[in-house]
């Protein structure tokens, strides 16, 4: 379903709040370097269900401006603060 799915990076990114410290989540994300593709995920600490599908966004820099894109995306739709 993906071009040269060998060449997509695989990253995980715990989320906590700020505050108090406590775990809230985590984001997966799937990376294609080469077409600058991404798909992300969102999942809470516990049984919460927060997204039912990911979100595919195209990013033009590397990894970490992935994640970062990935969290702005998911702050736009208020699943996180």
């Amino acid at each position: 379903m993906t071009p040269n799915p060998r060449g997509w990076g695989f990253y995980s990114a715990n989320v906590y709040d700020i505050c108090s410290g406590e775990p809230l989540g985590y984001f997966d994300i799937a990376f294609d370097q080469a077409t600058r593709r991404a798909c992300g995920h969102y999942s809470a600490v516990g049984s919460r269900v927060v997204m039912r599908s990911p979100i595919w966004f195209q990013c033009a820099g590397d990894e970490y401006d992935a994640i970062q894109l990935f969290y702005e995306l998911v702050r736009e739709a208020g699943h996180v603060e």
